[in-house]
């Protein structure tokens, strides 16, 4: 199998289950809180837009980055810099810290727009250009196990702990 043959690509993966599914897990937690602090699917539809906008802006920038720095060194600042805001998050407990979840939501978002160019430059780099092929199937089913363990688990925790 191709994860094993490509030591470099396998830790990157394994960093991206650990990203992907950790960010769907924040995105279901906050949009519980949104809805059980507003009632409000227009609020929970407004974050979900604002976490669309930062890929406009930032996405471009991402690639930039990814072109002139080392991609190592934008992966993990990213991550390091978005845990902060994902931490924000528990500074809410009222419709007055609505903004909160508003502003770490665009800035995760932004965070992630960077992050993900720096990610996808990074694997011709680490990959035999025989598996790259396979690794590029892999990465669609890194996709698929993000949105569903992430979803799920933020979900049950949902679920089981209620959203505040």
């Amino acid at each position: 199998m191709v994860i094993r043959k490509e030591t470099q690509y396998r830790k990157l993966f394994l960093a991206g289950v650990v990203n992907g599914i950790g960010d769907r897990f924040s995105s279901v937690a906050v949009l519980t809180m949104l809805l059980r602090l507003t009632g409000s699917g227009q609020a929970v539809g407004m974050t979900l837009a604002i976490r669309l906008i930062p890929f406009v802006f930032f996405g471009p920038l991402g690639g930039w980055l990814a072109d002139r720095f080392s991609r190592k060194t934008i992966l993990v600042t990213t991550d390091l810099i978005r845990v902060v805001f994902a931490l924000s998050f528990l500074l809410v407990h009222s419709k007055e810290d609505l903004w909160i979840i508003y502003l770490n939501t665009f800035l995760m978002a932004a965070g992630e727009a960077v992050y993900s160019p720096a990610r996808k430059s990074a694997i011709p780099r680490l990959v035999k250009k025989e598996n790259l092929i396979k690794v590029n199937s892999l990465e669609q089913v890194l996709i698929g196990i993000v949105l569903i363990g992430g979803a799920f688990s933020g979900g049950i925790v949902a679920y089981i702990f209620g959203p505040m």
